[in-house]
C-alpha cells in the first residue's frame, strides 16, 4: 500500500458538507424508517466501504434504527430495558400498595435511570451519535419563521378585508331612519 491510501478496514469521516446534502436529500428523517433525525443520527455507509465516503454511500439512520446494526450490544442493552421495566412495574404495584412511598420510589426511579444510562455507554448504544448540523438547524428555524410570519400576514389580511366590507356596509345606503355613519360597526 503507498502512503497516504487508506485500506477497506480504515474509517474516514464525511465532510460535514456532504452530511448536510444528506440531510437535506433525506428532508431530515432517517432512511431506514422515516423517523426525525431531530433528535440525532448516525453516519452509515451503504455499501460498508469505510473508505467509500461518496454521497451516494452515506446514510443517516436514527439511534433506533442505528441500534439495530449492533446485533449483541444492542440485545444486551434490550435485555437491560426489559429487566429495569420488570422492575419499574413491581414498583409501581408496591407503591400502590402503600408499602412504598413515593420519596422511596423517586430514588429507585433515579437508580434504574442510571443503570440504563451506563448500559447505553457500556454497549456503545450512543457511541457517534450526532447533531443536525447548525446550518440545517438554522435553515429550519428560518423556514418555520417564514411560514408563521406568511401564516400571520395572511390572517392581517383576512382581517383588514373583513374590516373594509364592514366599512363599506357602514357606509351604504341607510336604513329607515338612519344616517349613513348612524349605523354601528358592531351592529351585523
Amino acid at each position: 500500500m503507498l502512503e497516504g491510501e487508506l485500506s477497506r478496514g480504515d474509517r474516514r469521516a464525511f465532510p460535514v458538507w456532504r452530511v448536510e446534502l444528506v440531510y437535506w436529500i433525506q428532508d431530515g428523517v432517517c432512511a431506514k424508517c422515516g423517523g426525525s433525525l431531530e433528535r440525532g443520527f448516525h453516519r452509515h455507509h451503504l455499501n460498508g466501504d469505510p473508505t467509500d465516503n461518496s454521497v451516494e454511500n452515506l446514510q443517516l439512520l436514527c439511534p433506533e434504527c442505528h441500534l439495530a446494526t449492533l446485533g449483541d450490544a444492542l440485545a444486551r442493552h434490550r435485555q437491560q430495558e426489559e429487566k429495569a421495566l420488570n422492575y419499574l412495574n413491581n414498583l409501581l404495584d408496591q407503591c400502590f400498595n402503600g408499602r412504598l412511598t413515593g420519596a422511596t420510589v423517586e430514588r429507585i426511579l433515579d437508580a434504574i435511570a442510571l443503570a440504563l444510562k451506563i448500559s447505553r455507554s457500556l454497549n456503545g448504544i450512543d457511541k457517534g451519535l450526532e447533531s443536525p448540523p447548525p446550518s440545517i438547524a438554522l435553515l429550519r428555524k428560518l423556514q418555520e419563521s417564514k411560514i408563521l410570519t406568511e401564516t400571520y400576514m395572511e390572517g392581517f389580511k383576512d382581517g383588514v378585508r373583513w374590516m373594509a366590507e364592514k366599512m363599506k356596509r357602514s357606509y351604504e345606503a341607510p336604513t329607515e331612519g338612519e344616517g349613513g355613519l348612524g349605523k354601528s360597526l358592531a351592529g351585523d
